[in-house]
């Protein structure tokens, strides 16, 4: 008997020192976005190596996991989703080219909502429902004098939160209207939790041709949805974010000093520096064409902002513009649910944090190609 209370006393006290031992920390992403740097470590790659001989990525432009961590990448070139395993493996290839059920034409958005996978089919205008398994279910067509979706996410309910931008094309000086609405699993419309007129793009008559000339700088509405279901709304004009419930709409706000950044002549020519024209004769000459040149506003300062994202844990993570323009997506100001300040927080390694990215379980997916032209999709995690 005296032997065995020895051995546990023994045990007991090796238990304790490795536990004294063992730096104790509380790792969530708030402690590490304490100490102003972060970095972005690749967990897994997702390429033609895990796929079918005949599969292959020609685009990949909107990317979700579910609950069971299954991941689903929209293919929007090859009109189809392509669904992987939690370990990257393919599992089935849904959908294929076409307009009937089941069919996409640029499959542009998705979103998962309980068991089903929602998709903005882009070329065939209708929102369409699947099973995660790839079963169809239904679609439901969107007019176009509604507007068109530009981003989707799923409440923990089961709803679904819809931005729906509504262009008056021909009309080249006319604001877009900006809609947020709340819809149900089977995609009925419930209500607009927020709308907000912006400037985004000028629609304008141009040769007998709508031609869409972007306006940089303008403010614009960004938003995410916290891991509880609180839709996170900012519209940039200010630094200003507001907190909606999706039944009782707006509950909360918080703003944050900021210095207002002046619009410069290299700003100018870095907008315009990757345009290229094509001449009467049909050659293409570097530069951006005349019409874009004339009818292109910039406005004297920058938006508070140029991105909100809210991670797995509620936190904010702002993008604010910057007087050097390589930094701005390498420093991000970072704000707990609540919306105090945590800082401002520096990305240590040349890989950022792509726009609307969807931070899950710490994690986020990014899309790169190589010098091949091959597509890869890596998912990143948040580490100190």
């Amino acid at each position: 008997m005296k032997t065995r209370k020895s051995w546990f006393f023994i045990l007991f006290c090796l238990m304790t020192f490795s536990l004294l031992a063992t730096p104790q920390r509380d790792n969530t992403l708030r402690e590490i976005y304490k100490d102003g740097t972060v970095q972005f470590v690749p967990e897994l790659t997702i390429d033609e190596s895990t796929m079918p001989e005949d599969t292959f990525f020609e685009s990949a432009v909107s990317i979700i996991s579910d609950k069971d961590g299954y991941v689903y990448i929209c293919d929007y070139k090859a009109s189809n989703i392509k669904k992987f395993d939690s370990s990257g493996k393919h599992v089935k290839t849904i959908g294929r080219m076409g307009q009937g059920p089941g069919e996409f034409n640029m499959p542009f958005q998705i979103t998962v909502a309980d068991n089903r996978l929602i998709v903005w089919d882009m070329g065939n205008s209708r929102l369409c429902i699947h099973t995660t398994d790839g079963e169809f279910v239904k679609s439901v067509s969107v007019p176009r004098d509604e507007g068109r979706p530009q981003k989707m996410r799923a409440l923990p309910n089961g709803d679904v939160i819809i931005e729906l931008e509504k262009i008056y094309y021909g009309e080249g000086d006319k604001p877009q209207d900006c809609i947020i609405g709340l819809y149900s699993p089977d995609l009925e419309k419930k209500k607009i939790l927020y709308s907000q007129q912006v400037l985004r793009n000028k629609y304008m008559r141009i040769e007998s041709m709508f031609t869409n000339i972007i306006q940089p700088f303008s403010p614009d509405v960004y938003w995410d949805i916290s891991p509880e279901g609180k839709i996170v709304i900012a519209y940039s004009k200010e630094y200003e974010i507001d907190f909606y419930d999706s039944t009782k709409g707006k509950m909360s706000s918080f703003s944050h000093k900021y210095k207002p950044i002046r619009v410069t002549e290299k700003d100018k020519e870095a907008f315009f520096g990757g345009m290229t024209s094509t001449t009467a004769s049909g050659s293409v000459k570097q530069g951006a064409p005349d019409h874009i040149l004339k009818y292109t506003e910039f406005p004297r300062f920058k938006p508070a902002f140029k991105e909100i994202i809210v991670d797995s844990e509620g936190n904010i993570l702002v993008r604010a513009h910057r007087n050097n323009l390589n930094e701005e997506f390498h420093f991000m100001d970072v704000f707990e649910p609540d919306g105090k300040f945590i800082g401002n927080i520096q990305i240590t390694e040349d890989v950022s944090l792509p726009r609307r990215a969807n931070i899950q379980d710490g994690s986020f997916w990014s899309v790169k190609t190589d010098e091949e032209g091959l597509i890869k999709v890596i998912k990143y995690r948040i580490s100190d």
